[in-house]
């Protein structure tokens, strides 16, 4: 894969929607326009705004001409690919893909606007469904905590006093609120200690993945 060298790598540790090997993630002043992925929306707003007598919205922050052109080439970019998903995060576009060769056309564009890219390791085991890439860590499980409706003060406890469960700070002050968008983690050692997870926590656990040591 032919990358600048001045673009930020990270490695994917586990597949992002348990499906997606790669995710580029690019600055995109009109990154909104792209949301639900409707390229016929995205080539409408740009062209208005070509107009000599339209003034882009105070929100879209558009300074350079630079940064026009960035989304006017994402646009015929995105219209010549397949096998990717969008994720919109004002002012950043996320794009998840199995696909290198989309990865490699997408950083292309112009790396300025590149924040990073997430590339597995060919060293490393192969990615899976529900499946994580842990470094240094001797734990069998990663539990992420979905949205919560009630604290869960007790399992904290228990948790912090339990040698089988290394738990983060984040995920501690989830559980511990009455109510949280959930995100939070911890790992586990063993089936017993991951059976009684889910007798602490039951339907609020968000996803369990199996803990592959590189």
């Amino acid at each position: 894969m032919k990358l600048s060298k001045s673009i930020r790598i990270k490695q994917t540790t586990s597949l992002f929607m348990n499906k997606y090997q790669y995710k580029v993630v690019l600055i995109c002043s009109a990154a909104t326009w792209f949301r639900g992925n409707d390229l016929d929306n995205v080539h409408e707003k740009l062209t208005a705004l070509a107009d000599s007598n339209a003034k882009p919205p105070t929100w879209l922050n558009l300074k350079t001409q630079d940064e026009l052109d960035f989304c006017w080439e994402l646009y015929k970019m995105l219209t010549t690919l397949s096998d990717y998903t969008l994720r919109v995060e004002h002012p950043v576009l996320n794009v998840y893909t199995n696909t290198s060769l989309n990865v490699e056309k997408l950083a292309g564009i112009n790396p300025v606007f590149v924040k990073y890219l997430s590339i597995p390791n060919k060293s490393s085991p192969t990615l899976g469904t529900d499946v994580v890439i842990v470094k240094n860590l001797d734990f069998d499980y990663k539990v992420t905590v979905g949205r919560t409706r009630k604290e869960h003060q007790a399992f904290v406890a228990w948790a912090e006093n339990n040698s089988n469960i290394r738990i983060t700070n984040k995920c501690k002050k989830d559980l511990t609120r009455h109510a949280s968008w959930g995100g939070g983690y911890f790992y586990v050692k063993g089936d017993k200690t991951l059976t009684m997870v889910r007798m602490f926590l039951g339907g609020e656990i968000g996803r369990i993945e199996t803990v592959v040591k590189a």
